[in-house]
């Protein structure tokens, strides 16, 4: 379970909203709410006492709605020194011994058509814990309650069967994130119509096996394959639960974006790494780029290497 998570905050609109949906996180009992001070690079002589009084101040505020939830709630707010933010952030969830970081696509200081954060981006590249960045239908003038009540109500879970590969998976399973979950694999190499034929077929098998644990673990999953072709569209399954789908929309993470689209999935949950990974990629292109450009929220399930 998540029962320690850390939200950090520049105090914008895009953050805040998050106090809001943190009681949905399943298991979630403590909070940890994290401001960072930055420098004023220009000037001579910083000190950041007064920020920090001022900081400290607003996170109290915050603190009393979340309090009133029944969590218990720790805050600091803390200078940043020489240091980069997410720097201060993975510092900070090592200390206090989170086992989630949560995080608003954008920041205060977000360039218009960006899509996520600097902070946001590097917390992603370069952090240990898992980490849920929220995106909020709020903003197209959606109750955000409700919203927040289906946060993991249907779940996409993209996998390509590989143990880093499976993170996620084992991690709604195990810490009984979600009811309803939607498995997809995507098929995206193919030398020949038969041979993509051969894997959609494998990865058919695999998803029904992974489909069919997780019914027996009380989670209601279908399971899908997706597969870029340039001929006509084809569908089928097997006893109407998992279905093939040959389209044409891009490269993977495409594919997953559209697909959370496309099924309206309240999150997408994706391990950090994949298939053939190197020891020293700090995540995966894939889960990178849906955390980039996705529309959906997205929580990225860490992978380590067993020594």
């Amino acid at each position: 379970m998540y029962e320690k998570v850390l939200i950090p905050t520049d105090f914008s609109k895009h953050t805040n909203p998050i106090l809001e949906c943190v009681g949905e996180i399943p298991g979630v009992i403590e909070v940890v709410l994290l401001h960072i001070v930055a420098g004023d690079p220009l000037a001579r002589v910083w000190s950041p006492g007064d920020k920090i009084k001022e900081a400290n101040s607003k996170l109290e505020e915050l603190k009393k709605l979340l309090a009133d939830s029944g969590l218990k709630v720790k805050v600091m707010a803390v200078s940043a020194g020489e240091n980069e933010e997410y720097k201060v952030i993975q510092n900070v969830a090592d200390e206090e011994n989170v086992s989630l970081i949560v995080m608003g696509a954008r920041g205060r200081s977000i360039l218009k058509g960006l899509l996520l954060g600097s902070v946001s981006t590097g917390v992603l590249r370069y952090g240990k814990q898992d980490l849920l960045i929220m995106r909020y239908k709020s903003q197209e003038g959606e109750n955000l309650e409700k919203f927040c009540s289906y946060l993991f109500s249907n779940v996409l879970l993209p996998t390509d069967f590989s143990e880093a590969g499976m993170a996620a998976i084992n991690r709604v399973k195990g810490h009984a994130l979600a009811n309803n979950v939607q498995l997809i694999n995507v098929v995206a190499k193919g030398e020949s119509a038969q041979e993509v034929e051969a894997r959609v077929k494998d990865a058919q098998m695999k998803l029904d096996a992974i489909r069919d644990d997780l019914t027996k673990a009380g989670i209601k999953a279908i399971a899908e394959v997706i597969v870029a072709d340039a001929g006509e569209p084809r569908t089928y399954g097997t006893g109407g639960m998992a279905a093939v789908h040959f389209v044409n929309v891009g490269g993977e993470a495409d594919k997953i974006i559209s697909t959370s689209e496309k099924e309206d999935s309240s999150v997408i949950a994706m391990s950090s790494h994949g298939k053939g990974w190197m020891n020293d990629l700090l995540i995966g292109s894939v889960v990178f780029d849906v955390a980039r450009r996705g529309t959906r929220p997205v929580l990225v399930v860490r992978y380590k290497k067993n020594a």
